[in-house]
C-alpha cells in the first residue's frame, strides 16, 4: 500500500482510502459514495484524488453547458407566431 507524507501536519502519513465526496451545489448535494481519497493517520486531513476532482468538475461543466442550451432551445421565440391585440371585454 502506497502512503505519502502528510502536508497538513508533516508527521503523519496519508492512506488511500475510499470515502463519500459532498459538494453543495446551489441547493442540491452531490453525493458520490466510494470515491478515491487520502486521509492522514495522524492529524485525519483529508484530500480527495486529484484526477478524480478534474472528472467531477468536467462533468459539472458538461451539465451546466447542456442546460443552458436546452434553455436556450425553449425560449427561441417562433417567427410565425404573431402577437395578438388584447381582447375586449363586454359590459
Amino acid at each position: 500500500m502506497i502512503t505519502i507524507q502528510c502536508e497538513e501536519c508533516g508527521i503523519g502519513r496519508c492512506r488511500y482510502v475510499a470515502t463519500p465526496y459532498l459538494l453543495k451545489l446551489g441547493k442540491h448535494m452531490l453525493v458520490m459514495p466510494d470515491s478515491p481519497s487520502y486521509v492522514c493517520d495522524i492529524c485525519g486531513n483529508r484530500f480527495y484524488d486529484e484526477d478524480f476532482l478534474h472528472s467531477v468538475h468536467h462533468l459539472l461543466r458538461q451539465a451546466a453547458e447542456d442546460s443552458r442550451r436546452r434553455a436556450r432551445r425553449r425560449q427561441v421565440p417562433h417567427a410565425d407566431r404573431v402577437a395578438q391585440p388584447p381582447a375586449r371585454r363586454s359590459r
